[in-house]
């Protein structure tokens, strides 16, 4: 196996893992135990953010992949999957940067976390982060797969 192919499987199983550890944090942010949220979010952001530099070094060392596929697939599948799972990874990355800083604010200058009065903006921006996460998730997965499965070079 080449390196590319390694840093794509460590790309996608890095991601996996961030977005398994917010899920667990979610769980406990349903469940009121705030420290476990707080931490599970914290260990999910910085594993999110340790992959976003890893995928900027990725495409920096080998560049972006190529569509093996034909032109119509290209424009009528490749580019409005591409464009959604771009569009929800730019929008999950910012709430998420905003929300990340919310909850710690809050936490650190006296507040509980988003079960408090007052956090009510925290509590529904993380509600949407589930939609948009999970959305880039699909998304990425499906990207994946028409680059090096379902239309192979």
């Amino acid at each position: 196996m080449d390196l590319k192919t390694i840093l794509w499987y460590l790309v996608l199983f890095s991601v996996t893992v961030a977005y398994l550890v917010v899920l667990a944090g979610v769980r406990a942010a349903r469940s009121h135990d705030v420290s476990h949220h707080s931490r599970r979010m914290i260990v999910g952001c910085t594993i999110v953010g340790i992959w976003l530099v890893a995928y900027v070094l990725k495409q920096v060392l080998f560049g972006r992949e190529s569509f093996q596929g034909t032109e119509s697939q290209y424009w009528s599948m490749y580019v409005p999957v591409f464009t959604t799972h771009m569009l929800l990874a730019v929008t999950t990355i910012g709430l998420g940067a905003y929300n990340l800083y919310m909850g710690l604010h809050r936490l650190r200058y006296g507040s509980v976390g988003a079960m408090a009065a007052g956090m009510t903006t925290h509590r529904r921006i993380g509600h949407v982060l589930i939609g948009t996460f999970t959305g880039t998730m699909v998304t990425a997965y499906v990207v994946y797969l028409m680059l090096f499965v379902w239309f192979k070079g």
